[in-house]
């Protein structure tokens, strides 16, 4: 009896491990346009210029604002483009915390510059 109850906490900890491990946070984002070189401004924070990334939260309350500026285009003032994180959404059906994950950015931000 006493195999069995440490069988079955043992099997519980590789099931909770399982789920919170399945749990992704950050999503490493790639920010391109169709004219290389634009420069990407995230929150007021520089990043780089096209084509550049940066690693941002899942969480549902993250809704940065993203500027993109390139000489003799006009600019471009966007949100990140969001989905829903299907592996948080499991682990979240079985532990509450990781919905607050489970909406996040796309990886691939496209964006086209119009001319001036």
């Amino acid at each position: 009896i006493m195999k069995t109850k440490i069988m079955g906490l043992l099997m519980l900890f590789v099931i909770l491990g399982t789920f919170f491990a399945g749990c992704v946070t950050s999503t490493n984002v790639r920010f391109n346009t169709d004219v290389e070189g634009a420069s990407i401004t995230v929150d007021g924070l520089p990043i780089g210029n096209t084509p550049t990334g940066l690693k941002m939260s899942n969480s549902v309350f993250e809704s940065p604002d993203v500027i993109i500026k390139k000489e003799g285009y006009k600019d471009l003032y966007v949100g990140v483009k969001k989905e829903v994180k299907v592996i948080n959404v499991v682990s979240g059906v079985f532990f509450w915390i990781p919905f607050i994950w489970c909406y996040g950015p796309k990886e691939s931000q496209n964006y086209v510059m119009m001319k001036n």
